[in-house]
């Protein structure tokens, strides 16, 4: 990782922090060990990974991702960032609340994120998805 890439990331790390502990939706660190384990394995198995394929993605040894999803290790915030980034997740989601993540806010965006980072063709296929259940959602609302 270049000089430039670290710094970028870091700071856009440390800026999403800063707007979470400010707004109170950081973890207690006395939590912080066992969600964050669990959001680790639960996102790495849904990818397929077993602990030594995240390992070699973020470049440390496999025991040091099994010491943190056995919360017996609390990662950096660096380490964090790197192992978000390495499942391909945005670090806040690591971070959130439990009742952040389910709530339709947090789902709103990250539709919205999903559609901002599609190819053009990828969109061409959501939109007649999204609409098609969005009029069939309007519908059945006027018949009750």
């Amino acid at each position: 990782m270049s000089n430039r890439h670290y710094n970028v990331t870091l700071f856009l790390f440390t800026l999403s922090l800063c707007l979470f502990i400010m707004k109170g939706n950081f973890m207690s660190i006395a939590k912080d060990s066992s969600i964050l384990a669990n959001r680790i394995r639960t996102i790495r198995n849904s990818k397929g990974w077993m602990q030594l394929r995240l390992a070699e993605e973020v470049n440390v040894h496999p025991t040091y991702i099994s010491r943190i999803e056995s919360c017996k290790k609390l990662p950096t915030f660096y380490m964090i960032s790197r192992i978000a980034e390495a499942l391909e997740v945005d670090t806040y989601e690591l971070l959130l609340n439990d009742e952040k993540l389910s709530s339709s806010d947090y789902k709103k965006k990250k539709i919205i994120n999903i559609v901002k980072e599609s190819s053009p063709a990828n969109i061409k296929i959501y939109f007649p998805l999204i609409s098609a259940l969005h009029k069939d959602r309007k519908r059945k609302k006027k018949q009750k």
